[in-house]
């Protein structure tokens, strides 16, 4: 399964889990590469999230190239924002390698669900994140898919 988490102190994580991706390798969605539908599963203290969300494959290519300058650099702030605007999250670093990630994931039906979330990580669990998400990149490409 292509999945990739970000891991936090005390067991805390936040895990996107591609369930199906549409169009690849032929044709791009308007919102950057590919897009799919997706399994989100959050676990922040003891509040827990598992489901259902649509991204493409094109945002997480710009959330993986500002995230891996953050963690090279030990400085700046990433935001991933799905397009339908239900998940949001985003890593702050201090120059420790400390980070900090809040965020929050609303469900898109007539109820006002929502689950606001912060744990705490650092740039060693961030290393094992890039490394789940550099095959995702290759595969998929970037904004423009892949090129043939």
């Amino acid at each position: 399964m292509e999945e990739f988490s970000i891991i936090g102190d005390n067991r805390n994580y936040i895990k996107i889990s591609f369930q199906e991706v549409y169009g690849f390798p032929e044709s791009t969605c308007h919102w950057g590469g590919y897009e799919f539908r997706a399994t989100v599963e959050i676990k922040s203290g003891s509040f827990t999230v598992k489901s259902f969300f649509w991204t493409s494959t094109g945002e997480l290519y710009e959330f993986y190239k500002k995230l891996e300058s953050c963690n090279s650099e030990l400085k700046g702030n990433v935001k991933f924002v799905n397009y339908e605007d239900n998940l949001e999250f985003a890593a702050k670093y201090d120059e420790l390698g400390h980070v900090n990630v809040q965020g929050r994931f609303n469900e898109l039906d007539e109820l006002n669900n929502e689950l606001v979330f912060e744990f705490n990580s650092d740039q060693s669990f961030i290393s094992s994140t890039l490394e789940e998400l550099k095959p995702l990149v290759l595969k998929y490409g970037d904004m423009k898919g892949i090129r043939k």
